[in-house]
């Protein structure tokens, strides 16, 4: 396992001073016919030559070195050849800022050098390469200085020295013998080389957190940091490594996405105190790591507004008490959800239709060339009723049988490109009440009396009775739950009557066969058995 070392020199008072320096020292490892001289022309710059480094290193004869031992080299003795780091890949606004110059947006290709400074937004990433192969992914929020980005000696060991004022840094750094990697923040200075890790600088209390994935750390006068294991530190902040939280499990999230905003939902994972969630772009040639979408989430679930149709990988990882965030999980997943389905209309959610035939409507969906419609009775839509592609307007018309059914668009790109199914609506087709058979009517003293064939079970029923068979001069209208029902005696005349059924939810039948009746104007025979008897006495 590679070993990197971290010399870890912590602020304290409580103003909270500067850190010291690291050591300006490189150390050179003698090979195999070395000399003094000739060290000296190949490494070192103008100014001290071959004697100082003798009186440096106490070393008695300049011409007889032995291998394997090192030499201590001041770095500003040495020869320096300035190097760049190349922007890969830049989402939202980044600028950069040269000397005194005003700030300016950044764009992939860009080339940073010693005394840039980066300044990344609230939303924005940037993912950078160094000369020796190194990568950097500047996080949301972060504010970084390239305060030394050089070669150093005949060999061009790099010398790679940042300051990070707020946000995060993910760096995988290239092991190199006798590289120099320095990532100073407000707390801290951290030296690395050959290792993977995360610093994040606490924008409250400028505490710095440090998160080692691969190699070990050592921290000069405090613990030794190994790979998994991570540290808070800062004038007040514990220092003492802490285990990383394993990745959480991402068995149940998503594979495919169909719909914005963006839900990614995965299995809760005991301990943790919230998760760092992350989007990435599919890996590139170049290696860069392209992050698009990064967030901090309270719940095992990540929403986000939005993102291009595409391949992704989702990564998470949880976030302990203090604040440390762990090891990673990854899930790749496709997001398609365009193009978009149209809106329904008709039938409404739940709607109740009756008779036939139904009519489908929607909106019509922007840059769509056709739709798909299915119309199902489970909501599974296995074996869809109708399945008909081609649909170049906003409605339908299908003949469908009573019962309760699933309905569900799609649109189409001219091009033949088909969005996801938009969410299935549920609709009832409801036979049309039927209109009663009716008996012919009785005359009596009470009145009118009607009687027909009972309905189904809720049915109520409406009766009209007029003097004209357009029913527009209305002498009586009633309703009633029983298949019967007695009409108080009108005037005399000629009239009519009808009858229908209305179901429980209030939809009428049609009226039944038109009834006429003769109202007498006189009723004297019915008193004649009554006259003829008193007359007989």
């Amino acid at each position: 396992m590679a070993v990197v070392a971290l010399q870890a020199l912590v602020a304290c008072g409580a103003a909270g001073a500067a850190a010291r320096p690291l050591p300006e020292v490189w150390h050179y490892r003698i090979e195999p016919g070395d000399t003094l001289i000739g060290i000296a022309r190949a490494q070192l710059g103008p100014g001290p030559g071959w004697r100082a480094l003798q009186q440096l290193n106490q070393v008695r004869n300049p011409r007889r070195l032995v291998p394997g031992q090192s030499l201590r080299i001041p770095l500003a003795w040495l020869r320096v050849q300035p190097v760049r780091a190349e922007v890969l890949h830049v989402l939202g606004e980044v600028r950069v800022q040269r000397g005194e110059a005003a700030a300016e947006p950044v764009a992939a290709g860009a080339m940073l050098a010693t005394g840039d400074t980066l300044l990344a937004g609230p939303e924005a990433s940037l993912a950078l390469k160094f000369a020796d192969g190194s990568r950097l992914l500047v996080r949301p929020g972060s504010r970084v200085r390239f305060e030394r980005l050089v070669n150093i000696g005949a060999a061009g060991v790099p010398d790679t020295r940042l300051r990070l004022d707020a946000g995060s840094l993910d760096s995988r750094v290239q092991p190199a013998a006798g590289r120099r990697f320095e990532i100073t923040t407000p707390t801290v200075n951290l030296g690395v080389r050959g290792t993977e890790f995360r610093t994040q600088v606490e924008p409250q209390t400028h505490h710095t957190r440090v998160e080692v994935l691969e190699g070990a750390v050592a921290a000069a006068a405090g613990p030794r940091i190994e790979a998994g294991f991570g540290v808070v530190l800062g004038a007040d902040a514990p220092a003492t490594p802490r285990r990383l939280l394993p990745a959480p499990d991402l068995a149940s999230a998503p594979a495919r996405l169909e719909r914005v905003p963006l839900r990614l939902a995965w299995g809760a994972q005991p301990g943790v105190a919230g998760y760092r969630a992350q989007v990435f772009a599919p890996a590139a040639p170049d290696g860069a790591e392209r992050l698009l979408l990064d967030g901090r989430f309270a719940e095992p679930l990540a929403r986000w507004t939005d993102l291009p149709d595409g391949r992704y990988e989702l990564r998470v990882r949880g976030v302990d008490a203090q604040g440390l965030e762990g090891r990673d999980a990854r899930h790749a997943f496709v997001l398609k959800a365009r193009p978009e389905p149209p809106f329904t209309r008709e039938p409404r959610a739940d709607a109740r239709l009756y008779g036939e035939p139904t009519r489908l409507s929607w909106t019509q969906a922007a840059g769509v060339a056709s739709y798909r419609l299915q119309v199902a009775r489970q909501p599974d839509f296995q074996a869809p009723l109708a399945d008909l592609a081609g649909l170049t307007g906003t409605e339908h018309l299908l003949a469908l049988v009573p019962g309760r059914y699933h309905w569900r668009l799609a649109s189409v790109r001219a091009d033949g490109d088909a969005g996801p199914w938009g969410d299935a609506q549920v609709f009832t087709v409801r036979p049309v009440p039927p209109a009663p058979p009716v008996q012919p009517p009785a005359l009596t003293d009470a009145g009118i009396t009607l009687r027909w064939a009972a309905g189904e079970p809720g049915h109520r029923y409406e009766l009209q009775l007029a003097r004209d068979s357009a029913f527009t001069e209305l002498v009586q209208q009633q309703q009633t739950d029983r298949p019967e029902t007695t009409l108080a005696l009108p005037p005399p005349g000629q009239y009519h009557l009808r009858v229908r059924s209305v179901d429980a939810e209030g939809m009428a039948g049609p009226w039944g066969n038109t009834q006429q009746i003769e109202v007498p104007g006189s009723r004297w025979w019915l008193v004649l058995p009554l006259l003829l008897l008193l007359l007989g006495l």
